[in-house]
């Protein structure tokens, strides 16, 4: 075909289904006259009665067919889609597409003249958007002059009101600046207070924020009432007056009357405002609502479109910085609580060890240090679960941390086994101690969940003091936990104190008896070198 396609001979697509076909058929003859030539077969042969010359012809008629369908699909069926295909799309406004052209027949005739159609319609598309750009420019000019006069306008009142955009802008930057310069939740608030009293224009505030339930509100914040404190003490639940509204919809809202308005409770009866004004924003968070902002101001209908809108956004400075101090708060818990317990975790209690032995040290102090092992703990586990288990050393935390003083330190150690550092405190008291707590784990009955079957759950506690039993700090804790292992190893469920395994019983030290020591060591001292002066400590106990 190639060769005829050179030579500029044309066929047509019944000619080359014809001439496929008649070339098959010529290659089965062919190969007929050999076979039978060759004596390979003998055509005059019967199967089941019947000459293999018609089983032959049965073949080549087959060939022939197949041939002839072949080549409708070659030379007729796949262009012809191909020529649908461009079609489709160009109905669909596609003029760019182009049928392609793959030979001289019928339909390479008609895909040249489809794609000379959509040549020309595509210029003639060309054309059209160009006259419409000429029209729409033309129409623009005769506009414009117009335009001016009424641009210039609107560039003086943007003037107008970009500059007291900035100036807005401005404030709310200062007003950021400030609220978010401090993070401790605790002065949080009062620093909140005093930033917009000093920039905003507002007789009233009030911040209230969500319970940890996210059940009512609680004031936290209020500037510019007869009784502050008042207004401190006052809770708001979900969908309760205007700011329980507010903090239920997540929208603000603006009273111009608050004389008219049913929903304004005028914070529950601490006063009642006549001829005034409120806004309520929302303090939102990340798509999260925190609490209420309230702004109270004299007159009706007090607050601009302007003073809305920039309340508003110091709402969002208010929400951010309330939202950094709640994770600052919360990061510092976690980094120094346990998860699980909510006591101290073995990191800040490694903190406050070296302060503690430094205090005992410097001030001639006892220093007494507690492990504790809950008994049987993996059996326990084992027995109702891991769930179960971890409401154990809740409850065991629990005990420990009411029954310390404020001086003292309970941290979980790490597994079931919990610390107590106990500053002030003699191997004697340490004893009292670890016994009493001992005596309580002991007596507390630990229900397990869906069982209710009540459990005895007991601990064993080592204890290791300075002076009386290390030098260094180090060793205490190694010395408790020596300890620990032998309580656990005599039976478990008991105190037992540190003692050196082959060393002799001693009278323990006093703290008066270290401290003639060391006045007397520093007596010595001074003979060597003048004596330092040294300010007086205040401790409190």
């Amino acid at each position: 075909m190639r060769y005829f396609r050179k030579l500029g001979v044309r066929f047509s697509i019944p000619v080359k289904v014809m001439l496929l076909t008649g070339a098959i058929y010529l290659v089965t003859w062919l190969l007929g006259v050999f076979l039978e030539t060759k004596g390979w077969v003998n055509f005059s042969s019967t199967i089941f009665g019947v000459q293999i010359r018609y089983f032959f012809w049965g073949v080549q008629v087959l060939a022939a067919t197949l041939a002839a369908t072949a080549g409708t699909h070659v030379f007729l069926d796949r262009p012809l889609r191909r020529l649908a295909n461009a079609m489709a799309h160009a109905e669909e406004g596609d003029f760019l597409i182009r049928a392609p052209v793959l030979s001289r027949d019928e339909l390479g005739d008609l895909s040249r003249s489809f794609n000379h159609m959509l040549s020309r319609l595509t210029d003639l598309a060309a054309h059209k958007i160009e006259a419409e750009h000429e029209l729409i420019v033309a129409q623009e000019q005769l506009k414009f002059r117009r335009q001016i006069e009424e641009k210039s306008r609107i560039i003086e009142r943007t003037n107008r009101t970009l500059e007291s955009l900035v100036k807005d802008l401005s404030l709310l930057y200062e007003i950021g600046q400030e609220v978010n310069s401090v993070i401790d939740l605790d002065m949080l608030y009062e620093n909140i207070t005093a930033t917009l009293k000093k920039y905003l224009k507002i007789n009233e505030f009030a911040i209230m924020i969500f319970d940890e339930k996210r059940e009512s509100l609680y004031v936290r914040a209020a500037s510019g009432f007869p009784d502050n404190d008042a207004i401190l003490r006052t809770t708001f639940n979900i969908g309760e007056g205007i700011s329980g509204s507010v903090a239920e919809t997540g929208k603000r809202i603006y009273v111009k009357d608050t004389g008219k308005e049913s929903r304004f409770l005028h914070y529950k009866g601490e006063r009642r405002l006549e001829n005034a004004s409120l806004l309520s924003a929302p303090l939102i968070f990340k798509g999260e609502v925190m609490g209420v902002i309230n702004f109270g101001r004299p007159g009706i209908n007090s607050f601009s479109f302007s003073d809305i809108k920039m309340l508003t956004l110091v709402a969002g400075h208010v929400a951010l910085s309330i939202a950094n101090a709640k994770l600052y708060t919360k990061t510092r818990e976690l980094s120094i609580k346990d998860e699980l317990t909510q006591i101290y975790n073995r990191r800040y209690f490694q903190s406050m060890l070296p302060k503690a032995w430094k205090q005992a040290v410097r001030f001639f102090r006892d220093l007494s240090l507690v492990m504790i092992d809950v008994d049987n703990f993996k059996a326990y586990n084992d027995t109702f679960g891991h769930p179960t288990g971890d409401t154990v050393l809740k409850q065991i935390g629990q005990i420990l941390q009411r029954n310390l003083r404020e001086v003292d330190t309970v941290a979980r150690f790490g597994g079931e086994e919990f610390v107590l550092l106990l500053p002030d405190t003699d191997k004697h008291g340490a004893i009292a101690v670890a016994e009493k707590v001992r005596r309580l784990v002991e007596q507390h009955r630990f229900m397990t969940e869906g069982r209710g079957v009540s459990s005895q759950i007991t601990i064993s506690a080592g204890i290791a003091s300075y002076p009386d039993d290390v030098s260094e700090m180090d060793d205490l804790i190694d010395h408790a936990d020596i300890a620990l292992y032998r309580a656990k190893d005599s039976g478990k469920n008991r105190v037992i104190c540190y003692s050196p395994p082959s060393a002799k019983p001693k009278t323990p030290v006093t703290v008066q008896q270290r401290h003639q020591a060391a006045v007397h060591d520093e007596n010595v001292a001074s003979e060597a070198e003048p004596p330092e002066i040294i300010a007086p400590i205040k401790t409190i106990q």
